[in-house]
């Protein structure tokens, strides 16, 4: 069940933050060419990293004792940069950035460090002989996802609210996701430890919690949106 949880964690951490990426990518209105090449380097950096887990077991002892502190700071990260991308709409009223900005370059520092230390864990936790195949897959899957929010990004320009918003607000519900994320990774790992049977209530506990936690947050957002409270 553990191992579950964590295979959880990186592909959410792969997923939200790859349509981060593909979001923020699109305040730059790069041409589908760029989109395209860029998409297919973050995917081999990805893919990279993958490859680098296996010669990095150093790092396990580390990891596996501050990984809570790593998808907290990503999240808290994440929720600054969403926060900044929004005061900074409002002072300049831009809806295109550099690529080199601070909105589109925060998302992909976020998502390889933690996919790389998340990547440490499960390799060391799972000795299945597929996990390269597996990291393949999430990397191919992560250029993908890039792409199409990317190009989605045009659709969201016609939204009623400017795009640097969606996009901030987006951020900051993201943020909280791994703030939560991280507060229950004590309990994965009480959880690895722990012998149980299949389908026992103990066993599941801990994600019945985390669905609780993300049902929060997007009541929350969906609260905070009714009131009028994120911009």
């Amino acid at each position: 069940m553990a191992d579950l949880l964590w295979e959880g964690l990186i592909i959410s951490l792969v997923t939200l933050l790859g349509i981060n990426i593909g979001l923020s990518m699109g305040l730059t209105q790069f041409s589908r060419s760029k989109i395209l090449s860029l998409s297919a380097l973050y995917g081999a950096i990805l893919l990279a990293l993958s490859l680098m887990v296996n010669y990095t077991t150093f790092l396990y002892d580390f990891t596996n004792e501050y990984i809570l502190y790593v998808i907290g700071i990503i999240g808290v990260v994440t929720i600054i940069n969403g926060i900044y991308t929004i005061i900074r709409w409002k002072k300049e009223k831009k809806e295109k950035y550099p690529f080199t900005s601070l909105t589109t370059m925060i998302p992909s520092i976020c998502c390889f460090a933690g996919f790389f230390f998340t990547a440490v864990l499960l390799n060391n936790k799972n000795a299945e002989p597929d996990f390269l195949l597996i990291t393949i897959t999430m990397a191919v899957l992560f250029a993908i996802i890039i792409i199409i929010f990317c190009l989605f990004s045009n659709f969201l320009r016609h939204a009623e609210r400017p795009y640097p918003v969606l996009l901030g607000n987006f951020m900051i519900l993201n943020g909280f996701f791994f703030v939560i994320a991280g507060l229950f990774i004590p309990t994965i790992e009480a959880m690895a430890t722990i012998q149980t049977e299949p389908l026992t209530i103990d066993s599941s506990s801990g994600l019945i919690f985390l669905i609780m936690a993300g049902l929060g947050v997007f009541l929350i957002g969906v609260y905070l949106k009714r009131e009028g409270k994120t911009v």
